[in-house]
């Protein structure tokens, strides 16, 4: 008889623990919260026009990556895909001066050079540790298993010309890196591309994806990604259920008898999962593929079963930071070739939550293929970062008053759309807000703690922080999510779904039927799972 696996959460995480446990041989049933699949990896249409959640580039879109072959194994990718080139990673303006991190690194470095000569030092260690990145990505092409932490990962760089040049870059965080160039729009080039908690060399490692040519999208972006991994998942022969939001999971003490002499071998294990429906469900094994917190808080609820790792992360918020972002969607009458990929420029102040934002970065989604928006016309979208007191503000808006919350929403994009119109003003009355959405929103929907949709940001003093897949003490309980491995994202979820199966493999495999002594029957005994139970990894 098949071994049954529930998988809490539709994500990429639950959706590719479900593929690889179905190719497996296991009976797996997804449980989702919500009545679509895909959890922050989404979309949705608004008077027609498309909106993507979450794809700013795919990483795996390289034919000879191992992140690619995983996409191939999951359906994302296959001969009918068509992956979209972005015509450059990212650009930025500052009073009129626009630089541009192009495909052709030698083009962005002589483009900074001829802006900023002054900065020839710091812009020549810049682009030769991108090239450098690059050409590392591009050997490192064959190798598919991706490094599960970041010590893996400098392991296998140690080797190349990589590391002697990023160790410059080790103990920086973006904000401190970009202190060191004289130009005001250089240093804006790089606040404007991620928070500026971030290592510095993440700019580096990804714009060398983006170089070597994987780091482009795939027509239809988050929505085909999604749409791909269900029907994959669905043809695998697995069941999903929708609107089924998980509340507890009832675990209790396992004895094993003793063998001979020995003590009896005490363990914990998962007996079944309740949801806010009353139903009840029985697994032979839980993934759970959803926010780690809400997990070990709220569906667990034994501090003792938390990893270590996990109660320092949301007890330190300088050394694990998280964010999470207030974006919003507007539909465009005409294509806005002006921005063909990214664009980030100086605006008026705007309030959005706690924060004060002057710059603004917009992003054309025109690239993304014809289903984003009728012929001619195109969706932009923007997004402010936001942190855990912004979360608070948005959430008791929320709580103590809903058109006052819906109006705060529309009155930042309102304010945004009116700062695009003045850097753009032959769009003046072609523009509409179609959307807004704040950090609740993903709280509300996927139980994103304090609406983090990413995993905490890498500081120079928190990379090295990877999480267990297994649930310590309890013998059937494991993990899949994007949080538990370095950097976090779309591939690192994908992965983590198909390690979670690889160590349920590893369980059903290790199993032994031993004699026992007397009338005892044959029992079966986990050696596996008592390992992890004596480990002090966690």
């Amino acid at each position: 008889m098949k071994k049954s696996i529930a998988i809490i959460g539709g994500g990429v995480a639950g959706l590719s623990a479900g593929i690889y446990g179905q190719r497996a041989g296991y009976e797996t049933t997804i449980y989702e919260k919500n009545t679509v699949m895909g959890g922050s990896c989404s979309g949705w249409y608004r008077n027609g026009y498309a909106i993507d959640n979450c794809l700013h580039w795919l990483t795996g879109t390289n034919g000879e990556s191992g992140q690619y072959k995983q996409w191939v194994e999951l359906g994302v990718i296959n001969e009918d895909t068509h992956i979209l080139q972005r015509p450059y990673f990212s650009s930025s303006e500052t009073n009129g001066i626009r630089i541009t991190l192009w495909r052709d690194p030698e083009r962005t470095r002589a483009e900074m050079l001829s802006i900023s000569p002054e900065d020839e030092t710091e812009i020549n260690l810049f682009i030769d540790c991108v090239k450098v990145a690059s050409d590392v990505i591009g050997n490192l092409s064959h190798i598919q298993r991706i490094p599960k932490t970041v010590t893996e990962t400098e392991k296998v760089l140690s080797n190349f010309d990589f590391a002697r040049r990023s160790v410059l870059y080790m103990g920086l965080n973006n904000e401190q890196w970009a202190k060191k160039f004289k130009s005001e729009a250089i240093r804006n080039l790089i606040l404007d591309f991620c928070a500026k908690e971030y290592e510095s060399y993440w700019l580096i490692i990804t714009y060398g994806f983006y170089i070597s040519g994987n780091a482009d999208i795939i027509e239809g972006g988050s929505i085909q990604i999604a749409d791909s991994l269900v029907k994959t998942y669905l043809e695998e022969g697995g069941r999903i259920e929708t609107n089924m939001p998980a509340k507890q999971v009832i675990i209790k003490k396992k004895r094993i008898p003793k063998i001979e002499k020995k003590a009896k071998i005490k363990t914990k294990h998962a007996e079944f999962i309740i949801f806010e429906n009353g139903e009840v469900v029985e697994a032979d094994y839980i993934i759970f593929a959803c926010d780690i917190k809400y997990v070990f808080s709220k569906l667990i609820r034994r501090n003792k079963h938390t990893p270590k790792i996990i109660r320092k992360i949301f007890r330190n918020d300088k050394e694990f930071p998280m964010y999470s972002a207030f974006q919003m969607a507007f539909s465009v009458d005409g294509l806005f070739e002006e921005v063909e990929d990214t664009l980030g420029f100086t605006c008026n102040p705007i309030e959005v939550a706690m924060q004060r934002y002057d710059r603004i970065m917009v992003k054309n989604y025109r690239c993304y293929g014809d289903y984003i928006a009728p012929e001619g016309k195109t969706v932009i979208q923007c997004m402010f970062m936001q942190y855990e007191k912004d979360f608070k503000f948005w959430k008791k808006l929320y709580k103590s008053d809903r058109d006052r919350y819906k109006q705060a929403k529309l009155n930042i994009a309102n304010a945004v759309l009116n700062e695009i119109i003045n850097k753009f003003p032959q769009y003046e009355g072609k523009i509409k807000v179609l959307d807004t959405w704040t950090p609740y929103t993903y709280a509300r929907r996927n139980n994103d703690t304090n609406g983090a949709f990413m995993r905490f940001i890498t500081t120079a003093i928190s990379r090295k922080s990877s999480i267990p897949s297994e649930v310590k003490g309890v013998d059937n309980v494991f993990l899949a999510s994007h949080w538990l491995r370095y950097p976090g994202g779309l591939p690192m979820a994908a992965h983590t779904g198909k390690i979670a199966i690889n160590m349920i493999d590893e369980v059903e495999k290790s199993k032994i039927v031993l004699p026992f002594i007397g009338n005892i029957q044959s029992k079966i005994i986990d050696p596996v799972m008592e390992n992890m139970k004596n480990s002090k990894s966690n």
